[in-house]
Order: structure tokens, then C-alpha cells, then sequence
């Protein structure tokens, strides 16, 4: 018998990523060997080092072991039995079994300094606001050439003009309809919440900068954005911004295509301020394009001037009024010559929360060839959870939980334990379908069929249903769920534009509403904010897990199979089907839930 699992203390005395120089201890179980070695190497390097592993008790064998250097190790045991040797690797971490032959080996983080910054941000509740589809709180001015529409139930157009989609219709949504809305937002027990880009741009998403130290008028402007962070602070709400630091707009103050602008552009003169920030092939018509858009010039991050520029003007200008951290679009693009600095500028202004917009597993990214350091010590506090959203919602779908309990244990071994409760947890977002549609597993092809489609009756139940189940799994496990705007109402929609539709301000499914209300009231017990996930299961097609900290704990119990399912309570049902009085067991039918306290 092999055994070793890296999530098990009785295997790994530190679960999760290691601090430099802390001391640890491995021990694997390995029936019928003679010797066990403990083998690594650091992350690029060939030499793989072998340490000698003491026999304990039994057929367990043990090292303690440090590693000075902070960075990504990856290691296996080799065990010298009888029959020759097996090579322990990764394998099922659900049931704590390891393959003995050489496969894929396992992951250590080794990360330096202090992890726990931001630590405020944990046990809270974000709130994700597409400004221009939330709430209409005043009259402002809109960029030439834009499209009104007053309508807020109307599906947005996704209809190109000249082969080009502008992003030009706007529903009015500004900041002081947030601000108006923060009783409601404040209901749903909201810590936090995340907007999309502010800064003056005459797109509505307003990725497409036109000045980082401008809050664009539509949206009401910097007295707006103060009136707002003042507001929510009142209710005990912090915002968070969306920096785009990667690319600018062509119709921007540096680059200045159009002559928008009393600035000299980088497309105007070569001896412009800001002609270094960007690649020309042929000047002024040819440039590095972000993705190919050739509205969206892609900005060198390696330029002295415009690194000085994000970390010494725009970061403090918006730290300084009192916005509470950023959400960096695709950090993947941000090189660490120019993250660390980006970085440090924001704490340098306050306990401020750095959240990177990654895809995959942050811990071992590799991104334009070089492997990332987001948790090693002096970059991110937290990345949008992207690799959980997807697992979250294929098990709705498919109802494997195995596979879903692995993504679960990969994550809690490689993440520093501080930043793990701060990953930020969501279910759909701005660039995803809307989370009720990807539960459904409906495949609409083409914008045309998509805009036109809704779900409704029986089917539409059952999506919410399993909707309810994972938003469960979302506001239960480790880190901080993000609520994208409108989920909450019963909002569908595929990828952009129709997951970006307006708030359905009075439409809105009122028992959905009260039951993020009711997840959010459960977010304030101390539990969610750092305690452990342990004791996770997957057995007759329920899911559970239990959160505990200093001798108290909740369990959580979903069924994500096709049957119902009979189980024993551990506790106080809080939240979820009821049992019948007396009773120390429920049957839960599918996609029903129990959360109970013990």
C-alpha cells in the first residue's frame, strides 16, 4: 500500500504553500519498502536532490525539510522495495492515493514575505457593477457618436457597423445610481464592491482608456466617485477599481489618433511624451495592437516613463480619494519588471488588495514564456477564480464531483494559506456567459439566436435550482464570492454583450434575491474568514465539506447527483432543507442542500 496526500496533515505538516526557511515535515506511507528518498528539484533546474527519509512508526517514512529560496519545487519519493522501485507521484488526491511509477510529480509553493496583506478582504461578499447597466442615478453627457438606449429591458445590440462592433450604446448606468442602490447592495450583505473602469473613455466598458486620471462624465465624474466611496463607507462597503494597465485607447490622451485631445499624442509626433509608451512598424498607421484591435494600442510596460506614470500618478490618485485596491486586467500581459513596482505602489498608499484577472491556476502560470511569481512574495493577494467557476458549473452540469473535490485539494496545497481565503470566487462575470445560462448547458450558435433566446418553465427551474446549489458551494468554501451584478435578479444571457444586459430593476425574481440575502447573512459568521476546509467528500452523489475554526464548524452537504440522497446531520440545519423535527438525518433531493452548524 502507497499512500500520501499533500492536503493531510498527517502527510504535510504545513498544508499549502510554504514560507522561505519554514520548516516542514513529509511523511508517506509505503508498505514493503526498504528505504524511502524524498526527491525535488527547483522549478527550471535539472538537478533533482534526494533526501533520506526516516522510518518512523510502521510503514510510514518521514523528512523535515526548508527551503531557503523562495519559488516553485516539484518532487516525488522513490521507494527501493522488493520488487524494485516505485516512483510515488501525484495521483487521486480524493482518496489520498499516489501512483508508483513516474508521473506527474507534486507542486510546492515557497513564497517570502507577508501573504496576509488586504486580510480585511476575507470573509466578505463583492458585488461586480457593470456601470452602465446597473442603475441611472442622473443626467450626463455621452460620448459623440453614442447610441441611447432608455430601455434598461432591452437585450444589448450586438450588431458590427462597418464590419466593427463599437461598444457605443449606452443605458445610462453611472455611479450615483450605485450610490442610490447601496441599501440594496448593502442587503445582500456586500463588503466590497468591484466596478468596472471608470476613467474617461467614450466606449461603454471603458477598457478602452482615453485619460487614467479622469473619471469619465457619464458616469458623473470625480465628485461622483467620491460621493460614492463616502456613501459606502457608511454601509461598511469598500471599492475596488478595475485597472487597465496593458493598453490605452487610440482615442486617448497619448496616443491622441483623432486630435480628441489638447495633448501631442504619440500618433502625432514622434518627439510627443508619450511616443515611447508604444510600437510603431510604420509611423504614424502601423502600431503593436492589443488582440488586434487596432482601436486598442498596446502599451510597452517596460517603458521607464509609463511605468512611473501607473505607479506614481494614477495609482495614488485613486488610492489617495479613497478607493480600496485594484483588479489588474489581464496581469498575464504585465511583465514583473513592471508588476512588482505596480504592486508595491498600491500598498504603499494603504492596506489596499491587488486581484489579478488569470485564467488558470496563478501558482504555476507560464505566460508569454516566463513562469509567473504571482504568490511568491510581493505581487498579487488574490486572482479571480476562473479554475473554480468552471469546476463549480461542470458539476452542476455533470455532477462529477471527483473531478471537482481534485480542483478543490490542487488548489488548497498550492496557494499560501492567507491567500487562499482571499481568491475571489465568481460564478460569471463581464466576459462570461451569465452563470443561470452556463448551468443550463444550453449551446445557442450565433449572436442573432443568442439574443434572442431565454429559458423558461421546467427548464428554467432547474437551472436556478442548480444555480441556488452552486452559489452554495460559492459562498461556503475558502475565499471571497464575487456576485456579478444581476445573477442575484435571475438575469440570463450568453458572452458579450447579452451577459453585460441591464439590472432588471423591478423584474427581478424576488425568492433569488432573498436568498443571496441569506447567503450573505450566513457570510458574516467569523468562520468564513480563514477557517479550514476539511473532511471534503464525494460519496452517493453529495457533495460535502466542513469549515472549522477553534472547535466550532459547519458542514455543507449539496447533491449534485440524479437521485435523492439520504444523510446524517452534523449539526443546526442553518440554511437549506429542513429535517423533520427530532430528526438526525435528511433526504435531500437532487441539487438540494444542507448547511448546518455543529
Amino acid at each position: 500500500m502507497v499512500k500520501y496526500n499533500p492536503t493531510d496533515k498527517r502527510h504535510k505538516s504545513v498544508v499549502g504553500a510554504v514560507h522561505e526557511n519554514e520548516v516542514f515535515t513529509l511523511s508517506v506511507e509505503c508498505a514493503g519498502a526498504s528505504r524511502v528518498f524524498f526527491c525535488f528539484w527547483a522549478d527550471g533546474g535539472k538537478q533533482v536532490y534526494k533526501r533520506f527519509m526516516r522510518r518512523t512508526e510502521g510503514d510510514t517514512y518521514s523528512v523535515s525539510v526548508s527551503m531557503a529560496l523562495r519559488g516553485l519545487y516539484f518532487y516525488y519519493f522513490e521507494a527501493e522495495t522488493a520488487r524494485g522501485v516505485k516512483y510515488i507521484c501525484k495521483g487521486d488526491l480524493l482518496d489520498g492515493v499516489a501512483l508508483d511509477n513516474l508521473g506527474e510529480p507534486y507542486q510546492l509553493t515557497v513564497y517570502g514575505g507577508n501573504a496576509d496583506t488586504a486580510a480585511w478582504f476575507k470573509g466578505g461578499v463583492a458585488y461586480h457593477v457593470f456601470i452602465d447597466r446597473f442603475f441611472k442615478g442622473g443626467e450626463h453627457g455621452y460620448p459623440k457618436g453614442a447610441v441611447v438606449n432608455g430601455d434598461i429591458f432591452a437585450v444589448p445590440d450586438h450588431r458590427p457597423v462597418g464590419g466593427k462592433v463599437l461598444n457605443n450604446e449606452f443605458f445610462g448606468g453611472d455611479l450615483d445610481g450605485i450610490r442610490l442602490k447601496l441599501p440594496y447592495i448593502a442587503s445582500l450583505g456586500v463588503t466590497v464592491i468591484y466596478l468596472s473602469p471608470f476613467c474617461e473613455s467614450n466606449s461603454n466598458h471603458k477598457y478602452n482608456v482615453g485619460d487614467f486620471l479622469s473619471v469619465d462624465g457619464g458616469f458623473g465624474g470625480e465628485r461622483a466617485l467620491e460621493a460614492l466611496i463616502a456613501e459606502a463607507a457608511e454601509y461598511g462597503i469598500k471599492i475596488i477599481m478595475d485597472g487597465v494597465y496593458s493598453h490605452t485607447g487610440d482615442d486617448s490622451v497619448y496616443f491622441n489618433k483623432y486630435g480628441s485631445y489638447d495633448s501631442v499624442g504619440a500618433c502625432q509626433s514622434k518627439d510627443s511624451p508619450y511616443y515611447g509608451w508604444y510600437t510603431f512598424t510604420r509611423y504614424p498607421d502601423r502600431y503593436k495592437t492589443w488582440w488586434g484591435i487596432d482601436t486598442l494600442p498596446e502599451v510597452n510596460k517596460l517603458n521607464a516613463s509609463y511605468r512611473d506614470f501607473i505607479c506614481g500618478e494614477v495609482l495614488p490618485e485613486w488610492l489617495g480619494k479613497g478607493v480600496a485596491g485594484v483588479r489588474l486586467d489581464v496581469v498575464d500581459e504585465l511583465p514583473d519588471e513592471f508588476l512588482y513596482p505596480l504592486c508595491a505602489a498600491v500598498r504603499e498608499n494603504g492596506d489596499n488588495i491587488v486581484i489579478g484577472e488569470v485564467w488558470e491556476n496563478a501558482t504555476d502560470k507560464i505566460a508569454y514564456g516566463r513562469r509567473r511569481k504571482y504568490f511568491q512574495g510581493g505581487q498579487l493577494d488574490s486572482v479571480m477564480n476562473y479554475p473554480l467557476k468552471d469546476a463549480v458549473i461542470s458539476l452542476m452540469r455533470d455532477g462529477d464531483g471527483r473531478k471537482f473535490v481534485n480542483l478543490l485539494l490542487t488548489q488548497i496545497d498550492a496557494y499560501p494559506k492567507a491567500c487562499l481565503d482571499k481568491l475571489f470566487n465568481m460564478l460569471s462575470s463581464h466576459d462570461t456567459k451569465r452563470a443561470v445560462t452556463a448551468i443550463s448547458g444550453d449551446d445557442v450558435k450565433g449572436k442573432d439566436a443568442q439574443a434572442a433566446y431565454r429559458m423558461e418553465g421546467e427548464r428554467l427551474e432547474t437551472a436556478v435550482k442548480k444555480f441556488m446549489a452552486a452559489s452554495v458551494l460559492q459562498y461556503t468554501l475558502y475565499g471571497v464570492p464575487c456576485l456579478y451584478y444581476g445573477d442575484e435578479a435571475g438575469l440570463q444571457g450568453f458572452g458579450d454583450p447579452f451577459c453585460r444586459a441591464c439590472y432588471p430593476w423591478g423584474r427581478e425574481n424576488g425568492e433569488l434575491v432573498k436568498f443571496f440575502a441569506r447567503l450573505g447573512a450566513l457570510r458574516r459568521d467569523e468562520l468564513f474568514k480563514d477557517a479550514l476546509t476539511e473532511n471534503i467528500a464525494f460519496e452517493g452523489g453529495v457533495l460535502s465539506f466542513d469549515r472549522i475554526k477553534g472547535g466550532r464548524g459547519v458542514n455543507v452537504a449539496v447533491n449534485v447527483g440524479a437521485d435523492n440522497a439520504e444523510i446524517t446531520l452534523k449539526g443546526r440545519v442553518v440554511l437549506g432543507k429542513m429535517p423533520a423535527d427530532g430528526e438526525k438525518s435528511a433526504r435531500l433531493a437532487p441539487y438540494e442542500f444542507i448547511i448546518a452548524a455543529f
